[in-house]
Order: C-alpha cells, then structure tokens, then sequence
C-alpha cells in the first residue's frame, strides 16, 4: 500500500518549490517509494510505482530527456521530478508534450531544494500511510474472522473516518500470474483506481488472494471500478488472468465474515467457470446457494439428484451429464437438442431414457426439472 502522488506532493509546492509542469491527469498514481536515478540504464532496477528525482549530472545537453521519460514510463513508475539548476537548465516542450500525451506527471524543483530533504520527507509520509493503511486492512480483517468481538474494532475504524452505519461490499481477486511474480501489480493498480474515488476502504491478503472492502460505494461506482481493475490485466505481461467476485451491496459491518465466505466461493465459480467478473447480484439462483454456510446440506442435494449419473459416465466413458444440461437448457425440447447436437430424434429419446432410469427421474414435471436444475448449479459451485 502507498500513497497518490497528488497527496504526497500537497505541501511541496510552498515548502519545497514544487511546480507540477505536465501530466496532471497522473497526479491519482500511486507511490511506493522514491528514488533518485541520474543514469537510464539504472531505471532497470526499477519495479514500478517509483517517484524519480534526476538532477542530470550523469548527461549532457537535453537529447536524453525524452528517451529517459520514455524508459520511466515503460517501466511503470509513478512520476518525475527535475531538479533545475546547472545540468538541467530547461525541459524541452518535445517533453512536456509527450508527458501530458501520457498522463505522465513532471514536475520540478529549484537547484536550492535538496533532494535529501523532500525525498526523506516523502518517505516518511509513505510510510504513515502504509501503517495507518495495515490498521484498517488488519482491522476489517478481524470483522471477518473474529466476528464475536465486532465492538472492539469499530473504534479503529471511526478514527479513521469510517462511517459505521454505512454499507460494506467486498470485492476478492485472484491474480493467475506469471511464475515466481508477485501480485504488487495487481495491488498497485487497484488501489490507484480505487483513490480516485475518494471513499473510505481498506484491503489485506490471505495467502495469495487480494480482498479489499469497501465503504459507502454506489453499485454503479462499484461495477466502474471493477471494470477499470479488470481491464488492467492486458498492460502487463506477468498477468495471465485475473479473476473478480464482488459481494453484495447494502451490507453491514457485522455481516463482513458472510459476504467474505460467499466471495470466496465466487472466486472458485469464477476460476472453474471462467467467468469475470462476477457480481453477486447478478447470479440469480446461485445468489441462494452461495448464501447457504452449510455446505454438508449442498452435497446431500446434488447426492440425492446427480451424483449417480456422474459417476455412471466416470464408469462408463459416457457425457450424460453434459447432454442432460442440454436438454435442461432447452426446456426439455427433444427436437432442440436434436438440431443442436445433429442426432436423431430416437437416439435423443433413447438416452434420456437411460438418463431417467439411472437417476430415478422422469423428468416430466417442474418439481421433477427443478431438483437436478439445482444440483447442477450446486455442483458449479462446490
């Protein structure tokens, strides 16, 4: 966790001559640590989120500005900032423009700043920010798993402005990376789209799953902000698929560890299913399955209604279950099926007849239908 760029550089204008020169629409990135770099080849060190402070003592004239800019950039760092004096007397405008056409921030500071200075003085403000940003994760964290002690964490929370009355969503994500390559990206990325908002949240992680809860979102604002995480997965090459389950709004706090549990099982659906993302309130019947704790009562119904015909095709190489959604989907249409499968009418009719005697199912009516409906829905789910 880390601090926006806009929030960091608040103060520095009037305390250290700070001037943001272009690239404002970049000032909502977030940053992880500052560092000073004079030489490009250094910049391959770097792991994104950075801000870079460069006096341009390691070059000459102003042909490297716009390659070293350029090189920032693809390696995903949050800003720069030019320290004016002797080695950089002026930005070229070839510069200015292609940081504003990238939404990159530059800014500069007067020779008299010293850089020890500022970047100390960002640096301890990044680190306030990730510790008071631990609390809250690690507070809304003990609401899920210690939920008995819920009074003794609402304390924290409204110290730092959470509206407890408020509703709460969860949102998990699961990061199919790269091998051997952290979920940084996935954070970083999630908690700079999520600034923009500027509402009140907090995310922790339980082993190599990223949940971050929400505080007073509109589900418009929700589902924008899912989308815009979503769409972060093409702009790294590390990440191979990220898989999205939100809870469902208008949740108190006391109901965290429920909504916890269902975006868990989501993530499953999600993965086996691969579907992304996925909103609870737009799961239908599944929303009622999802909601169910005891999982023993799930597997008794897909026992009692599907599980024999699963293991028949186990058995007996078959894809009954397969064709038996099929004839489901299309309300037990024998002639659908046919046009769909290109299989005569009498060997649709002569397999379902197989399929009703193996589950003791005929079928025919709702109540009939509706068991298997669910044990199957059931079966996505466990």
């Amino acid at each position: 966790m880390a601090v926006t760029l806009g929030l960091l550089c608040g103060k520095a204008g009037y305390l250290y001559g700070m001037r943001v020169i272009a690239g404002k629409e970049g000032m909502s990135n977030i940053v992880q640590w500052v560092h000073t770099v004079e030489d490009i080849e250094v910049s391959d060190f770097l792991h994104g989120g950075e801000l870079i402070f460069t006096t341009g003592i390691a070059n000459k004239g102003q042909d490297w500005m716009l390659p070293f800019v350029k090189n920032l950039i693809e390696k995903h760092v949050s800003g720069l900032v030019l320290n004016i004096g002797p080695y950089i007397k002026a930005i070229p405008a070839k510069v200015i423009s292609y940081c504003n056409e990238n939404s990159f921030p530059l800014m500069d500071i007067p020779w008299k700043t010293r850089i020890v200075d500022i970047s100390r003085d960002f640096c301890n403000q990044i680190i306030l920010n990730e510790r008071k940003e631990e609390t809250i994760g690690d507070t809304l964290k003990n609401f899920i798993f210690f939920p008995g002690d819920y009074a003794k964490y609402i304390p924290i929370l409204e110290c730092n402005d959470f509206d407890i009355e408020a509703d709460y969503s969860i949102i998990g994500i699961k990061a199919d990376m790269a091998e051997n390559i952290s979920t940084r990206k996935v954070e970083s990325a999630f908690e700079r789209i999520v600034y923009s908002y500027q509402k009140h949240w907090g995310g922790f992680k339980v082993d190599n799953l990223l949940f971050y809860v929400l505080s007073d979102f509109t589900d418009k604002e929700i589902e924008e902000l899912v989308n815009r995480v979503q769409s972060e997965e093409a702009k790294y090459i590390s990440i191979n698929k990220l898989y999205i389950a939100v809870s469902k709004t208008k949740n108190k706090l006391k109901f965290l560890s429920n909504s916890y549990q269902i975006v868990l099982r989501m993530l499953k659906l999600a993965q086996r299913r691969g579907i992304t993302p996925m909103f609870y309130d737009k799961l239908e019947i599944k929303k009622l399955i999802l909601a169910v704790n005891d999982v023993s009562l799930l597997e008794s119904i897909y026992d009692e209604n599907l599980r024999k015909l699963e293991v028949y095709d186990r058995d007996n190489g078959t894809d009954y279950m397969n064709f038996l959604r099929m004839y489901l989907k299309y309300d037990g249409s024998v002639q659908k099926v046919a046009q769909e499968t290109f299989v005569h009418r009498n060997t649709i009719n002569y397999q379902l007849a197989k399929i009703k005697k193996i589950l003791g199912n005929n079928l025919k009516t709702f109540d009939e239908r509706f068991k298997i409906i669910l044990a199957f829905e059931i079966r996505d789910i466990l």
